[in-house]
C-alpha cells in the first residue's frame, strides 16, 4: 500500500473516530428522558385510632361494591361505627352516638395492587354525617346552653361530608345537595376521584357480599361464620382493640 493509500486509510479512521465522538458527545448532552410519575402510596386506616369511623362492610341494606383503577370501593347505607360493632361483640348494646352516618363509602386497594401487601384494611372512608346536638349537649355539660343557642334550637346539626384517611380526619363542609343515594354516591365519587387520582369511570360489580371471591378485588371467598360483626373485624385483621379497654378473640 502506498503512503497515499495509508494516509487515506488513516484519514478514514480519523473521520470515523470523529463521528463516533460526536455521537457520544450528543448523547451525553441530550436531555434525559422523563421518568413515569410515581403513584402515591396511601396509608392504611388504623381502626383502633378511629372508634367513630363508619365500620367497613356495615350497611342496613346489601350495599354495593365498585372497582376503580387500583382500588375497590364499598357503598354503605346507615353503617354502624367501629365502636358500635366492637361493643356488640362484647355483648354490650351500644348507646346512641353523637354522630349519625347516613351513607359511607370505604376505599380499599385491590389485593394484587396493594403496596402494603395483602392487607384488607381500607385507606379512606367518606361519609355523609350529621351530629346530634342533643347528645353533644349532654357530653359538653355546662356548655349545652351555648350549643343549643348556636344550633338555633334544632336537635340535629347540618348535613356534612367527612373524610377519614390513614393520616387524618377532614371536615369537607356542609352538604346541601339531594340526599338520594344516587346523588350522594355521585358526590362521593367526585371527591374520591380527586383524592385517589384515578381516571375513567368506576364499575359496579355487585353488592357487598359479591366483593368476596371476586377476581377484580382479590378478596378471598367469604367463609360461613355466625354473625357479621366478628367477621368484619377478623377480616380486617384488627386485634388491638384493648386500647379501648376491650378484648376479644
Amino acid at each position: 500500500m502506498s503512503n497515499k493509500d495509508d494516509k487515506q486509510g488513516f484519514s478514514g479512521l480519523s473521520d470515523l473516530t470523529s463521528d463516533t465522538r460526536t455521537v457520544a458527545q450528543a448523547q451525553r448532552h441530550a436531555s434525559p428522558q422523563p421518568s413515569p410519575p410515581q403513584k402515591p402510596v396511601f396509608a392504611l386506616l388504623e381502626l383502633t385510632e378511629w372508634p367513630t369511623l363508619p365500620a367497613p362492610w356495615s350497611s342496613v341494606d346489601d350495599g354495593e361494591t365498585w372497582v376503580w383503577g387500583d382500588f375497590f370501593l364499598t357503598f354503605q347505607q346507615e353503617p354502624k361505627t367501629v365502636l358500635d360493632l366492637t361493643m356488640e361483640m362484647q355483648g354490650t348494646k351500644a348507646e346512641r352516638g353523637a354522630m349519625t352516618y347516613h351513607y359511607a363509602m370505604s376505599v380499599f386497594y385491590r389485593i394484587d395492587r396493594n403496596p402494603h401487601g395483602p392487607s384488607h384494611r381500607p385507606i379512606m372512608t367518606i361519609a355523609l354525617e350529621q351530629a346530634d346536638m342533643g347528645m353533644l349537649a349532654k357530653m359538653l355539660g355546662n356548655q349545652a346552653g351555648e350549643l343549643f343557642q348556636a344550633a338555633g334550637g334544632s336537635t340535629m346539626g347540618p348535613l356534612m361530608i367527612g373524610l377519614f384517611t390513614g393520616e387524618t380526619r377532614m371536615n369537607l363542609g356542609d352538604y346541601n345537595g339531594d340526599t338520594s343515594r344516587q346523588s350522594v354516591k355521585r358526590r362521593f365519587f367526585e371527591i374520591l376521584g380527586r383524592q385517589l387520582g384515578v381516571s375513567g369511570r368506576p364499575k359496579m360489580i355487585g353488592d357487598l357480599a359479591q366483593a368476596h371471591g371476586h377476581p377484580e378485588t382479590g378478596l378471598p371467598a367469604k367463609k360461613k361464620n355466625p354473625g357479621c360483626s366478628p367477621v368484619i373485624f377478623l377480616f380486617m385483621g384488627i386485634g388491638g382493640l384493648s386500647a379501648w379497654g376491650l378484648t376479644f378473640i
